[in-house]
C-alpha cells in the first residue's frame, strides 16, 4: 500500500513540474501555441525516452525499488535548479533568436532548448513505472490483481491531486517558486522511503536477457492499438479543452478542472480494469471494443455538450457566486468522463495482452508498452496543435478524433477477424461489432463534411446577427460578427470569447499618450483588436508597430472599418504576429510610446502574463528616454475579469510600483481607468495641447464616435497611491489568475461569460 502511495505522490509532483515549468517555458519562448505544443510534446517524449531506457537495461539493475528512488532523487534534484538553468535558457534564446530572426530557425531553437530543459527530469520520471513494476514481480507479494494497472492508476490519481494543489491552492498561497519547492522535497521525502524498503525487501533473481518473452502478434496488435488511442486520446484532451472554455471561459480553473476530470476518470478506469483484467477472455477484443466505444461516445458527448451549453442560458454574462460557476465547470466536464474511463482502462488491457502468462507484468514488456504510449501521446499534442486545430471547427474537429477512435478499431477488428478459425463463435461475435463499426465510421465521415459549425449555429440562435469571417487558425478560432442591417463588422470572438467593441476608450489607448509626449515618432501596440487603437495611433502620422497573437484577428481588420485597406498600407504602420512578451524580449528596438489592451477577461489564463511587474519592468526597459507607458484597466464589476476593488488596486499599484510617474484618466465611458507611467515627468500645457490638436487627421479619429472636448485631455491628473495593502502581480505571484481562495474568503461572486452556444 505505501508503495501505491509513493507512486501517487509521484504522479502528483510530476504534474506540479508540468503546470509549472510550462509556465516558466511560455515566458522565455512566448505563450504561443507553437510553443506550447513543443513544451508538451518534449515533456511527453521524455516520458517515453525513460520508459525505453529503463526497459532496455532493466534486466542489470538489482534492485529496481533501490533504482526508483535514485530517479526520485534526481527529479527533485533538477527541479530545484530549473528556475536557474531555465534563466541561463532565457539569456541564450534572447542571444540566439530576434524578432527578424526566420521562423525554421526559431522553432528549431525552442526544440533545442526544450530538449535540455525537460528530457532530463522527464526520462527519470518515465522510467520509474519499469522499476516498481520490476519490483512487484520480483518481491513475491502475490495478488489477484494486475498490479502495474494499479499502479498507473495509482499515478493517474496522483495527477489529479497534483492539479488540485497547484491548481487550486498551493500557487495562490505560496507561489510559484514555493510551489515548486515543496514538490522536489515531495520527491526527496520518496526516495527516502523507496530506499527503505529497498534494503528490507528480499526479491528474486534477477531475469536474464535471454529469458525475456517476444511479443506475439496479438501483443504487437495492442502496443500498436496503446499507442494510436494514446495520440488520440492526447488530441481529445486538448480540443475538447477548446470547445469547453468557448461556454465557460478560459480561466486557470476552467482548464484545471478539465485535466482534473480527465485524470480521475482515467485513475478510475484503470483501477476497474485492472481488478478484473485477470479473468477476461478476450482482452483484445475488449481493448479493441474499448475503442469503438470511445468513438461513438464522442456522438453522445457532443449531444450532452450542446445540452448543457444551453442550460446555462440564464447564467450568461452574469455575476454568479463562486460555488455556482466551479459545480457549472464540473458538471460540463462530466461529458468527458466515459472517454477517460475507457482511456484508463486500456492500459491494463494492452498491457496484460502483451504479457499474458505472467502473475505480475514484465518490466520491460511494460516499459515498451508505456514508452510507445507515451510517444502516441507525442503525435497527439502534434497532430491536435498544428494539424486538426487550425483546420477544423470546433465540433468537425471532435467528429474527427471520433473517426480516428473507429478507424483504430476497424483496423484492430479486421486483424482479429483473421486470426479466428472460420467456424468460431468469437469469429461471429467479431464480425458483428466489426459491422457497427464501420457503419459508425460512414456516419462520422458524413457528419464531418455536413454538421453545423459554429458560424451557422450562432446565425440560427441570433437571427439579426451575420457571421461575415469565421476563420481556424494555429491560435484559435476567430469569429466576426455584424448587425445585418450595418454595413460594416461590430463583433470579435476569439474562441468563442468577445474581444472588444468599438467605443471611444479604445482610441484614447493611442491618442491619451502621443499628445502627452513631446515628439513621439515611434509607437508599439500591443493587441490588435478590432485594429481601433492602431487606426487611432496611425492618425498621427508617426511609425507604428503593432504586435498580435492570433493572425486571423490581424486579418480581419478590413471588415471592421472602411479605410482599413487605406490604413494597412500606410508605411509608417507595421502589423506583426506574435506573443506580446515575447516580441518585447526579444526585439532591439525602442519606443516612444507603448501602449496595451490586453483581451478580457483579466484574470484568464496567460493573461496574468501582460500585467506583471515582470513584464512591466521589460516594456519600460523597451521606452525610449521620455517614454509613456499606457495600460488600461476595467473598473471593478465591469464584467472583464476585475471582480472587485482588491483587483483593481493590484493593478494599479503594480503599474505605480514600476514607474515613478504616474497620470490617470477616467475612460470617457467610465468604464475603466487609463493609466499613464513615464520615468520623467509628464506634462501637457493647455496651449501645447491645441497646437497638437490642429492636426485635422487627429481630430477627425478622437470625434469619429463621441464629441469628445478639449477639457476632457485637461483633467488627466497625477496618481494618487491607494490601498497601501495592495499586492503586487508578479510572475512568481499570478494573482489575477489564482483567485479561488481570495474569492471564497470574502463570499465573492464571478462572471460567467457571455457565450454564443
Amino acid at each position: 500500500m505505501l508503495i501505491y502511495l509513493m507512486f501517487a505522490v509521484s504522479g502528483a509532483t510530476a504534474l506540479i513540474y508540468q503546470v509549472i515549468w510550462s509556465r516558466w517555458l511560455g515566458l522565455i519562448f512566448g505563450n504561443t501555441s507553437i510553443s506550447v505544443s513543443l513544451i508538451l510534446a518534449t515533456f511527453m517524449f521524455g516520458l517515453a525516452l525513460g520508459s525505453w531506457w529503463a526497459g532496455r537495461y532493466l534486466h542489470r539493475v538489482n534492485n529496481p525499488m533501490r533504482a526508483y528512488a535514485i530517479m526520485e532523487l534526481g527529479i527533485g534534484s533538477f527541479a530545484i535548479c530549473f528556475p536557474f538553468i531555465s534563466n541561463l535558457a532565457d539569456l541564450i534564446y534572447g542571444a540566439i533568436v530576434s524578432t527578424e530572426t526566420p521562423a525554421p530557425l526559431s522553432i528549431a531553437v525552442r526544440v533545442l532548448l526544450a530538449f535540455i530543459l525537460l528530457l532530463p527530469p522527464t526520462t527519470l520520471m518515465g522510467a520509474t513505472l519499469p522499476f516498481l513494476t520490476d519490483f512487484f514481480r520480483r518481491s513475491h507479494q502475490h495478488t489477484n490483481s494486475w498490479k502495474v494497472g494499479l499502479l498507473y492508476a495509482a499515478n493517474t490519481i496522483g495527477a489529479a491531486l497534483g492539479v488540485v494543489l497547484s491548481g487550486f491552492f498551493l500557487i495562490e498561497l505560496i507561489g510559484i517558486a514555493n510551489t515548486t519547492t515543496v514538490a522536489a522535497l515531495l520527491n526527496f521525502l520518496i526516495a527516502g522511503f523507496s530506499y527503505t524498503i529497498a534494503s528490507k525487501t528480499q526479491l528474486a533473481p534477477k531475469t536474464t536477457e535471454e529469458k525475456i518473452q517476444q511479443l506475439d502478434c496479438k501483443g504487437t496488435l495492442a502496443i500498436c492499438i496503446l499507442a494510436a488511442s494514446g495520440a488520440v486520446a492526447l488530441a481529445s484532451e486538448v480540443l475538447w479543452t477548446r470547445t469547453i472554455e468557448s461556454i465557460i471561459g478560459n480561466s486557470t480553473y476552467a482548464f484545471s478542472t478539465i485535466v482534473l476530470l480527465y485524470l480521475v476518470g482515467i485513475a478510475m478506469g484503470s483501477w476497474l480494469m485492472s481488478l478484473v483484467v485477470n479473468r477476461l477472455k478476450k482482452p483484445l477484443f475488449w481493448c479493441t471494443s474499448l475503442q469503438a466505444g470511445m468513438g461513438i461516445w464522442i456522438f453522445i458527448a457532443i449531444f450532452l455538450f450542446k445540452a448543457m451549453a444551453a442550460s446555462l442560458d440564464p447564467f450568461k454574462g452574469t455575476e454568479i457566486p463562486l460555488t455556482l460557476l466551479l459545480w457549472i465547470y464540473v458538471r460540463v466536464m462530466l461529458v468527458l468522463l466515459p472517454l477517460a474511463l475507457f482511456s484508463g482502462a486500456c492500459f491494463p488491457l494492452a498491457t496484460r495482452i502483451i504479457d499474458p502468462r505472467s502473475e505480475d507484468a514484465e518490466g520491460r514488456l511494460i516499459a515498451k508498452a508505456y514508452s510507445w504510449n507515451t510517444i502516441g501521446s507525442v503525435a497527439g499534442s502534434l497532430l491536435a496543435g498544428f494539424i486538426i486545430a487550425p483546420f477544423f471547427d470546433y465540433l468537425n474537429a471532435l467528429y474527427l478524433l471520433a473517426l480516428l477512435y473507429l478507424v483504430i478499431a476497424a483496423i484492430a477488428y479486421l486483424f482479429l477477424f483473421k486470426w479466428e478459425t472460420p467456424d468460431s463463435e468469437k469469429r461471429t461475435g467479431i464480425a458483428a461489432t466489426a459491422a457497427v463499426t464501420f457503419l459508425m465510421l460512414g456516419i462520422t465521415v458524413f457528419t464531418i463534411y455536413h454538421t453545423d459549425n459554429f458560424a451557422s449555429h450562432i446565425e440560427e440562435l441570433y437571427p439579426t446577427i451575420e457571421v461575415v469571417s469565421h476563420r481556424k487558425g494555429l491560435q484559435g478560432i476567430t469569429t466576426i460578427t455584424k448587425e445585418r442591417t450595418e454595413p460594416l463588422a461590430n463583433g470579435l470572438l476569439v474562441n468563442g470569447m468577445g474581444m472588444t467593441v468599438k467605443v471611444t476608450d479604445t482610441k484614447m489607448m493611442a491618442h491619451l499618450p502621443l499628445l502627452f509626449h513631446n515628439d513621439p515618432q515611434d509607437t508599439l501596440i500591443i493587441c490588435f483588436g478590432m485594429g481601433t487603437t492602431f487606426r487611432s495611433a496611425i492618425s498621427h502620422g508617426n511609425n507604428v508597430t503593432v504586435v498580435e497573437l492570433v493572425k486571423e484577428v490581424l486579418e480581419g481588420f478590413d471588415y471592421f472599418y472602411s479605410d482599413a485597406a487605406a490604413v494597412r498600407a500606410n508605411s509608417k504602420g507595421h502589423m506583426v504576429v506574435n506573443d506580446g512578451r515575447n516580441f518585447l524580449k526579444l526585439t532591439k528596438n525602442r519606443y516612444d510610446v507603448i501602449t496595451i489592451d490586453p483581451p478580457p477577461p483579466i484574470d484568464a489564463a496567460g493573461v496574468n502574463h501582460l500585467h506583471s511587474r515582470e513584464f512591466l519592468e521589460l516594456a519600460k526597459s523597451r521606452l525610449k528616454e521620455g517614454g509613456i507607458m499606457a495600460y488600461w484597466i476595467p473598473y471593478p464589476k465591469t464584467k472583464s475579469g476585475v471582480d472587485d476593488i482588491e483587483t483593481f488596486n493590484m493593478l494599479v499599484a503594480t503599474f505605480a510600483a514600476v514607474f515613478p510617474h504616474v497620470h490617470t484618466q477616467t475612460g470617457y465611458s467610465n468604464t475603466g481607468l487609463h493609466l499613464l507611467g513615464s520615468m520623467k515627468p509628464i506634462e501637457l500645457s493647455t496651449a501645447a495641447l491645441e497646437k497638437r490638436l490642429n492636426n485635422p487627421a487627429i481630430v477627425k479619429d478622437i470625434l469619429e464616435w463621441d464629441q469628445v472636448p478639449l477639457e476632457y485631455f485637461e483633467t488627466v491628473k497625477k496618481y494618487q497611491p491607494g490601498s497601501a495593502e495592495a499586492k503586487l502581480i508578479t510572475d512568481d505571484r499570478p494573482g489575477l489568475e489564482f483567485y479561488l481562495l481570495k474569492t471564497w474568503k470574502k463570499g465573492g461572486k464571478k462572471y460567467l461569460i457571455f457565450n454564443y452556444w
